[in-house]
């Protein structure tokens, strides 16, 4: 198990949240999310979407009244997160 990487807009977005006081429960539960990435990234709980191309894993996040995405894959030197952000789905 690696330590959990982001791709730069991905950190940016999370950064954003972290600062938006209006968006702390939507905050609170995209880090729950990371944790549980970075704890056990072949858990049911953090793939609960699949994507082929590219590859990669979503999970739908609620809070603050929306509805977000986190998107990650799997390398060798651990989880990425691609992007968080609205779940357009």
């Amino acid at each position: 198990m690696g330590n959990l990487l982001f791709n730069t807009d991905a950190d940016r977005q999370l950064t954003v949240l972290q600062a938006d006081s209006s968006r702390s429960q939507l905050y609170d539960r995209i880090n729950d999310v990371l944790d549980a990435i970075e704890d056990d990234p072949g858990s049911r709980e953090v793939r609960r979407r699949r994507y082929t191309s590219p590859p990669a894993w979503g999970v739908p996040v609620h809070g603050s009244g929306e509805d977000w995405l986190v998107l990650w894959s799997e390398t060798s030197a651990g989880p990425v997160v691609h992007y968080l952000g609205e779940d357009l789905r």
